[in-house]
């Protein structure tokens, strides 16, 4: 069977990945649209649910797909939030292709866009790669790199993801459906798998650098939660900083002694 007849299955949690399907150099045909219980009460999952052509599989948490769905041979994964289980991996007989924003392994896990602003950096990693049991550590089949602005929120830099791996699509799924190319083999040994993001992860700690105060405010940028800083007795969340003096600032000394303003969501900048 060759990939221009193959039956496909797509797991999704964002109408982009239906722009997947309408990939011609690809061929695919899907027949079955996947999309997470952990988000299924959301406005992006009524979105997609809402355009889609496809008969649609709500999949729950910890759960193994039904077995009553439309058989497929092979199945990619586009922005999903939840963990597909090996046996669901195992019941497509060319396995699941996975985009994930992020260079493995360095970047391997959960909200790697977040981190890797958070931590400074200046690459964002675009990783098609194939779902094995463990996170993120299957054969590599394409990856590119985008550059992270230095002003760049995190939202801004996810409509740069979307598009780099749309892009890079068509390449990633010739070479895992013919297997005329040989992927790369991330070393596990390095790298790490980075965790879900909690609300502690987004305070604001005292006597960080202005850039560091600066690059956790744009990664958790709206829609996201907001980072947050103590003060006055609470976890105050911030949305901004002015280098004068603010109604409502909160005042922060950053590691190079300069005085700067924290601008608080609720707060009447």
């Amino acid at each position: 069977m060759t990939a221009l007849t193959m039956k496909v299955h797509l797991f999704t949690t964002d109408v982009s990945g239906l722009r997947l399907l309408e990939n011609s150099d690809v061929g695919i045909s899907a027949n079955c649209l996947i999309v997470p219980g952990n988000r299924h009460d959301t406005a992006k999952i009524a979105e997609l649910e809402a355009v889609a052509q496809i008969p649609i599989v709500v999949h729950q948490r910890g759960e193994a797909l039904p077995q009553d769905m439309p058989p497929a041979d092979v199945a990619f994964s586009w922005l999903y939030s939840q963990i597909i289980q090996e046996a669901d991996i195992l019941r497509y007989p060319l396995g699941v292709l996975n985009m994930h924003g992020g260079v493995i392994p360095d970047y391997r896990g959960a909200n790697v866009l977040q981190w890797a602003i958070i931590n400074g950096e200046s690459e964002l990693g675009i990783t098609w790669h194939e779902l094995v049991r463990e996170v993120d550590a299957g054969p590599i089949w394409a990856e590119s790199r985008i550059a992270i602005p230095p002003e760049a929120t995190a939202w801004e830099l996810r409509t740069h993801m979307i598009e780099a791996g749309l892009g890079l699509f068509a390449t990633a799924w010739q070479r895992f459906t013919t297997k005329n190319f040989t992927p790369r083999l991330a070393d596990l040994a390095t790298g790490r798998v980075w965790p879900s993001r909690k609300p502690e992860d987004g305070r604001i700690d005292p006597g960080w650098s202005e850039q560091k105060v600066r690059d956790m405010l744009r990664a958790l940028c709206p829609p996201w939660p907001p980072a947050t800083i103590y003060w006055e007795g609470s976890w105050s969340p911030i949305h901004g900083v002015s280098r004068r003096q603010v109604e409502n600032g909160v005042p922060y000394v950053t590691a190079e002694g300069k005085k700067i303003f924290l601008l608080q969501v609720n707060g009447n900048q």
